[in-house]
Formats: C-alpha cells, sequence, structure tokens
C-alpha cells in the first residue's frame, strides 16, 4: 500500500510539472504601470477599439497595444497623457484594459 501511494505522488508530480510547461507558452500576464498613451484608434466598423503606450517608467520603450471594451472609457482616454493602467492578456492573445486612472487624481470618486 505504501508503495503504491508513492507511486501516486510521483504521478501527480509529474503531471504537474508537465502542465506547468506546457502552460507557459500561453501565459496570460497581469500587467500594472504608468502608461503614456501614443496612439488611439479604432476599426472602420467601430466594434474594436485600442490604445497603444509604453511604459513611461521603464528605460526602454517597448509598445504594446492595449483593447478597450468600454467605448465610454476610450472616449475619455487623451492622447500623449500619462495614465495608470492594469491590463491583462498576452502577447499571442492580445492584452485587454483592466482599469485606468489619470496619474494624481486619487481624489475622486470611484
Amino acid at each position: 500500500m505504501h508503495r503504491i501511494a508513492k507511486i501516486f505522488l510521483v504521478l501527480i508530480l509529474l503531471i504537474t510539472v508537465f502542465t506547468g510547461c506546457v502552460s507557459q507558452r500561453g501565459a496570460i500576464s497581469s500587467v500594472t504601470t504608468f502608461l503614456r498613451v501614443i496612439e488611439k484608434d479604432h476599426s472602420d466598423d467601430y466594434k474594436e477599439k485600442w490604445i497603444v503606450g509604453y511604459n513611461s517608467s521603464a528605460n526602454e520603450i517597448d509598445e504594446v497595444r492595449i483593447m478597450i471594451e468600454d467605448v465610454r472609457v476610450w472616449n475619455l482616454i487623451e492622447v500623449n497623457k500619462e495614465y495608470f493602467v492594469s491590463y491583462q492578456g498576452s502577447k499571442e492573445s492580445g492584452y485587454v484594459l483592466g482599469q485606468i486612472e489619470h496619474v494624481g487624481d486619487e481624489n475622486t470618486l470611484r
């Protein structure tokens, strides 16, 4: 009985390690950063809206395209402004905006 438990434990461990290695290819990440918006655009049918920006506190400019689901949020975002943002996704599937706020806008109602 003790031997079966050891085999079962090793099998579970191997499955866990294998699953972790396989799922890293399409891993979804969550990023929170200061973002300088350099572009704002939409598709011809207005169904997709996005912004392009970069982490303004990083040494290198690495542009990221973030999809915006709510047109009201997209309408309020301004080019050449800095925001504190949170977004989720991956390079393969794209990023989607989670939250956004103006830098220095801590006293507004939420």
